[in-house]
């Protein structure tokens, strides 16, 4: 629309308005007749009208007219539409909203009474299933609900969510709406989708105006929801002191529990809510309850790291060695969740470290798991076995492996943790931080520290194995630095390709680059492997065409004497990191000093 329209609207020139738009078509009108409601200007509105425009024209959010005017609250133009027979119960917008929603919705008395009188339907229900009593009382509109209702509008119907307007009233504070309503007659004990009544909503807010009102007219105090949960939870819950106080007073249950039996006294430890703990606590809750998993409040304010909250527990006489459903304590909880201060309290007041979870595990492994440094010296300082197993044998070193605590491990290598295969261990840390592609880094300083390349898992699996399954370059190279062996064959039946080598598992991952590489680290054993794996069709994952055009190319001739003399003078120089010290004591020339660390492996980009 052009700029003079626009002009024209504002000024309500309707003379020389109607001269512009007069041979437009439909469509410019209908827009000139919405800008007009949108600008309040009655004369060019009822110019438009006079020309025949639809007074019922959609804009391209369904708006209609009336609809724009009551937007902007111009009664006179709601007024002149309604008198030229417009549709005051028609629907539009993103909600659906008739004229009276927007009307209520934004306060707008005058229009509202006009819509009223024009027959507007006082129950019509939006998208939303919400009435305009809904809205207006959500928006806290205080007169529009007093006509809504002396128009006979329906006082405990539902909208969105089943919530009645005593509900969205609440749930915006309105305490004013709240006590009309209640005093038309509204429900205390309507129900929302999940259960909650107006008393509810009005906890979980800490309104204590409005748990005041709603008990002096009678609210069930003690009314639990779907979930079974009461007002109490939800005031414990949020830390509202007062709103618990008041409603212990009128008798709440202290100890009620929920679907998953979570007590008041719980759900302050979840959040961390001390002083509604103590509420809880004097009024002599039982501190002990188990929820469904048979965790305590000590458990949950151990789990979350609240130190305060663990402190007022204990003094109330909470059990420090009570087991949950994982035979966890709250100790252990607090180990796995890394929460360093809570754990020095629990330790510092006597809680026993040598338990064992469901699943195997002790204190130390849940802390390294969890990636706590600042755990694990506590732990480590009482005196803890710092390479003890857990069931499967791991130590908190492979647990911290596992679960990618990259600094965590590091720390434990700092503390002494073993890294060689012990007597009854299945799994070595080298192993695990390679099979689990962590960082290159942990690989390196292991390997740096003794760990040996050529221990295998309790599938015969050797680290190498694990590097070429991922493609991993980084790590392939520093095992084959490492004197990693290249013989042992892989027995687990998680791959089809079991058993193979790592040289031939290079070809099944299709991988030219491994496979030149494996010819040159293991010349003639390599090719002697590869040649068997394809004269046999011993071939899993298919490698393509050309990878096997390579490798016979390859494996066709001899191997480099060059090649040759490298894995001999390595081969007698023993296993492990240790090799690269070796060479460097060898004071040979740079380039063969190179040489001889595989610098003729170049890691592709």
């Amino acid at each position: 629309m052009s700029l003079r329209i626009e002009d024209l609207i504002r000024q309500d020139d309707f003379a020389k308005l109607k001269t512009l738009v007069e041979n437009f078509n439909p469509i410019d009108k209908e827009e000139a007749l919405l800008k007009s409601c949108d600008g309040g200007s009655i004369n060019c509105v009822a110019t438009l009208l006079n020309m025949g425009v639809d007074k019922n024209c959609l804009d391209n959010l369904h708006f209609t007219p009336v609809m724009r005017a009551c937007l902007v609250g111009s009664a006179e133009i709601v007024n002149l539409l309604i008198t030229w027979g417009c549709e005051v119960n028609a629907m539009g917008g993103p909600s659906s909203n008739t004229p009276l929603h927007i009307a209520a919705m934004d306060g707008h008395l005058d229009i509202c009474e006009i819509l009223i009188e024009a027959h507007a339907n006082v129950n019509a229900r939006n998208e939303r299933e919400d009435t305009p009593l809904i809205v207006a009382a959500t928006a806290g509109h205080l007169d529009v609900v007093k006509l809504l209702l002396k128009q006979n509008a329906s006082i405990n119907r539902r909208g969105y969510l089943e919530c009645s307007a005593l509900h969205m009233a609440t749930e915006m504070g309105h305490i004013d709406v709240c006590s009309y309503l209640i005093s038309a007659g509204a429900s205390l004990e309507d129900e929302d989708t999940f259960g909650n009544t107006p008393l509810v909503f009005a906890a979980e807010k800490g309104s204590i105006k409005l748990l005041r009102l709603y008990l002096s007219h009678g609210a069930e105090v003690n009314r639990v929801s779907h979930s079974g949960t009461t007002a109490l939870h939800y005031a414990a819950k949020h830390g509202w002191t007062d709103c618990c106080e008041l409603l212990l007073q009128q008798g709440a249950e202290i100890d009620a529990q929920d679907i998953r039996r979570f007590t008041p006294l719980m759900m302050a430890s979840l959040e961390g809510q001390a002083d509604s703990l103590r509420i809880m606590l004097s009024a002599r809750c039982n501190v002990n309850m188990a929820a469904y998993n048979r965790r305590t409040a000590l458990h949950y304010a151990s789990e979350r790291g609240f130190t305060t909250c663990c402190q007022l527990l204990m003094e109330a006489g909470a059990c420090m060695e009570s087991l949950d459903t994982d035979k966890c304590s709250p100790a252990m909880v607090a180990a796995l969740k890394g929460s360093a201060e809570t754990l020095q309290l629990l330790l510092d007041l006597g809680a026993r470290t040598s338990g064992w979870t469901r699943q195997g595990m002790s204190i130390l492994h849940l802390a390294a798991e969890s990636g706590s440094v600042a755990c694990c010296d506590l732990l480590l300082d009482r005196g803890l076995n710092k390479n003890i197993r857990c069931c499967d044998g791991a130590t908190p070193l492979v647990s911290a492996i596992r679960s990618h605590r990259i600094t965590c491990a590091h720390h434990l290598i700092d503390r002494g943790c073993s890294i060689a295969l012990r007597p009854g261990d299945v799994v070595t840390p080298l192993g695990e931080a390679v099979s689990r592609g962590v960082d290159p880094r942990l690989i390196h300083r292991l390997l740096v520290k003794g760990a040996n390349p050529n221990t295998v898992d309790r599938f015969h699996t050797l680290p190498l194995w694990h590097a070429v399954h991922d493609v991993n370059y980084i790590v392939v190279k520093l095992l084959l630095q490492a004197n990693s062996s290249c013989h042992k064959q892989t027995e687990s039946m998680l791959y089809v390709c079991s058993p193979c080598s790592p040289v031939t598992h290079a070809l099944h991952r299709d991988s030219q680059t491994l496979v030149r590489w494996m010819l040159a680290a293991y010349p003639e054993d390599a090719a002697t492997i590869l040649r068997f794996a394809i004269t046999e069709r011993n071939i899993s994952g298919q490698p393509s065409s050309e990878t096997v055009l390579l490798v016979q190319d390859l494996t066709s001739c001899p191997q480099s004497l060059l090649r040759l003399c490298r894995r001999a003078v390595r081969k007698q120089l023993g296993t492990g990191f240790c090799v690269q010290e070796k060479i460097s004591t060898l004071r040979l020339p740079s380039l063969l000093h190179s040489y001889l660390l595989f610098s003729d492996l170049d890691i592709p980009r």
